[in-house]
């Protein structure tokens, strides 16, 4: 009795063909995803996060008092860039909350002032008279009295004083003044220019400034000091770098999985588990997945058994690694001349 065909059979000749056939569709897929690694790379290099605001101007001048408190002048020429959403208040980074402000010094465009604490971070609020939208630039300043800034060792008095620094705000230009005397020994000033030391430049984002002053033992004998601790520049960062590394990492992650995906597509092409490249026999694929066609080996013996053979797969074999070897690829292992898959 004929066996009955198998609709399904892995070894038919529309089965084989079909494997065979270019895989039309997975090379649009190849190509689109390229198409996307080559777009994430280009965005990646061309990312260039950008601030809400910009500070043209950033004024300090500090003069120290008889009890050694600070009297602190700020002024700033601030920019907003920012044109979906407007600039109504910035906040200024001060050292401690021991410290007032003289209302009578403070600019028309400060509309109030507020305290802001959160555990050793300390700041001032300021909420502006009205909203700045982008392209709009104010100029502001206020005046403050800081306390507990001197303190003591054995060489004598000297104060560290950071002003406030911007993690997602650029600065342009900024002019620390220290006014002089002459009981000043030393300090880590830029210049000095008349009555004021002078540090001077440009601040990135995350970028801080430290002024050094000592005195000599006798400047402010009889006043309180306060313990040091040494600055500490824990809540310092670059928000804008930050974003940029960010960004760049998960385009790093999306152009690896795009190349998993790009390799099973490749393979579609070229594997030798798919039959391409193989040779034909007697009408028939001699490979079909990695084994012998058993159509094709079944009229192989027929035809060697009538020539008297033993029915050997010398030539078969002979083809196979030469294949294997003109291709130059691995895998040839995967290809047994001698096993047979029965129905």
């Amino acid at each position: 009795m004929a066996k009955k065909k198998r609709h399904n059979d892995p070894y038919s000749e529309e089965t084989v063909k079909k494997k065979r056939k270019f895989p039309q569709s997975n090379a649009i897929l190849l190509g689109l995803c390229v198409f996307l690694q080559v777009l994430l790379i280009l965005f990646a290099i061309l990312f260039q996060p950008q601030p809400q605001d910009v500070i043209r101007e950033y004024g300090l001048t500090v003069t120290p008092m008889e009890d050694g408190s600070l009297e602190m002048e700020y002024r700033f020429v601030w920019t907003a860039l920012d044109t979906e959403e407007p600039l109504t208040w910035v906040e200024i980074g001060v050292a401690n909350p021991r410290l007032n402000y003289d209302p009578t010094q403070v600019s028309d465009n400060i509309r109030r002032i507020n305290y802001v604490e959160d555990g050793d971070y300390t700041a001032l609020r300021l909420d502006l008279n009205r909203a700045y939208h982008g392209g709009e630039t104010l100029e502001f300043s206020f005046t403050l009295r800081q306390y507990d800034m001197l303190c003591q060792d054995a060489n004598g008095y000297f104060y560290e004083l950071v002003p406030g620094w911007f993690n997602a705000t650029p600065v342009e230009h900024y002019t620390f003044r220290w006014a002089t005397s002459k009981n000043v020994e030393s300090t880590n000033s830029d210049t000095k220019t008349g009555s004021y030391y002078i540090w001077e430049g440009s601040m990135d984002c995350g970028t801080y400034v430290k002024m050094d002053v000592r005195y000599r033992g006798t400047a402010f004998a009889g006043e309180s000091t306060v313990e040091y601790r040494p600055f500490d520049d824990y809540g310092v960062s670059n928000d804008l770098r930050d974003e940029k590394i960010l960004v760049i990492f998960l385009v790093v992650v999306a152009v690896l999985l795009l190349g998993l995906a790009e390799m099973y597509l490749v393979d579609s092409f070229v594997s030798y588990r798919r039959g391409r490249g193989f040779l034909r026999g007697y009408g028939h694929h001699v490979h079909v997945y990695g084994y012998v066609n058993p159509r094709y080996r079944t009229e192989r013996d027929l035809h060697a058994t009538a020539r008297g053979g033993r029915g050997g797969f010398s030539g078969g074999g002979c083809a196979c690694a030469c294949a294997c070897a003109g291709g130059g690829r691995a895998g040839c292992s995967q290809k047994d001349g001698y096993r047979y898959k029965k129905d």
